[in-house]
């Protein structure tokens, strides 16, 4: 793991200890592919996935971006049905090329951008607060709430990452962004480790702070898709928001200036490749896109901040 190379972390703003300690990481030489069992899927499961679905329907409904809502409604997400892979993954394909992997759980750099190069995105096939998870990390102290998990689950992959690859401009952005990371993890320029590692945490704040947190400006004509209208003069974008009723909650509050627990930030590339981030709480800010196409054109256009050179 990248974590464990700290020469350039000195260059980094908001640097934070590595709080995934304890996740079980998957690399190459592990059984990381798994199919998925449908029939095996328990009650209980079931039950957690209707209880989170429900409680972000309303808020999603009113925040989310319109191709987000676009997607859901295309991919025929269901509050009443577990993800079926087999069903959802070729309407993905279709629509952006990309095709939904499970696998068993939080991938290493390598082989997480190995994936995104060649259109498969990783969905773990896990959902917090069962058994199966708690069984999992038996004897490990790990944030286990309806609110977060560190480990993402199959809710955070489905209800806040799928929806988006049902658009051919989003999944040809995440291509790009897969493109780059496994060109660093590759080292065909043959940096030394430690750069290499500087270099990925580079594109891992930009994921973070951008696909994962990031909110943008309300866009016009998103309405049309919403039973009620968007209140704040954001919407929000970043999965792991879309997929935490906290963080959504928190995101409104703090737009509405009802809250200054997070600070509402102007995008700027420079400062979001070397702003690191935490984990385990509600993000301290956010950065505002004025739109995707801004975004996407914004990561073209700066690759060269990916292969800083020390």
């Amino acid at each position: 793991m990248i974590y464990a190379y700290t020469k350039f972390d000195h260059l980094f703003f908001n640097v934070r200890p590595n709080v995934i300690s304890g996740i079980k990481i998957y690399g190459r030489d592990d059984t990381y592919p798994i199919e998925q069992d449908y029939n095996a899927i328990t009650g209980e499961e079931q039950d957690i996935w209707q209880r989170l679905f429900r409680r972000l329907i309303d808020a999603l409904d009113q925040y989310a971006p319109k191709i987000y809502l676009q997607g859901v409604e295309a991919m025929g997400l269901s509050m009443d049905l577990w993800p079926n892979f087999a069903e959802l993954s070729p309407k993905v394909k279709a629509a952006s090329g990309w095709k939904l992997v499970s696998v068993a759980g939080f991938l290493d750099e390598f082989l997480f951008f190995e994936l995104s190069a060649e259109r498969k995105f990783p969905i773990t096939n896990i959902v917090r607060q069962s058994k199966h998870f708690e069984a999992k990390y038996e004897g490990v102290t790990i944030s286990n709430r309806n609110e977060y998990t560190p480990e993402p689950d199959i809710f955070h992959d489905i209800r806040g990452h799928a929806s988006y690859l049902m658009n051919r401009d989003y999944g040809d952005f995440l291509f790009d962004v897969g493109e780059v990371g496994y060109e660093l993890v590759c080292n065909e320029r043959g940096f030394d480790l430690q750069l290499v590692a500087h270099n990925v945490k580079h594109l891992q704040n930009f994921a973070w702070w951008t696909y994962e947190f990031g909110i943008m400006k309300k866009q016009s004509g998103s309405d049309s898709v919403r039973q009620s209208p968007n209140d704040i003069d954001h919407e929000v974008y970043g999965s792991g928001i879309l997929s935490s009723y906290d963080e959504l909650r928190n995101e409104a509050a703090c737009s509405k200036k009802r809250s200054n627990a997070s600070e509402m930030l102007p995008f700027d590339m420079e400062e979001v490749v070397i702003t690191r981030f935490d984990y385990s709480e509600i993000q301290d800010r956010y950065y505002v896109i004025e739109s995707f196409s801004s975004l996407h054109d914004a990561f073209r256009e700066n690759r060269d901040l990916f292969f800083y050179e020390g």
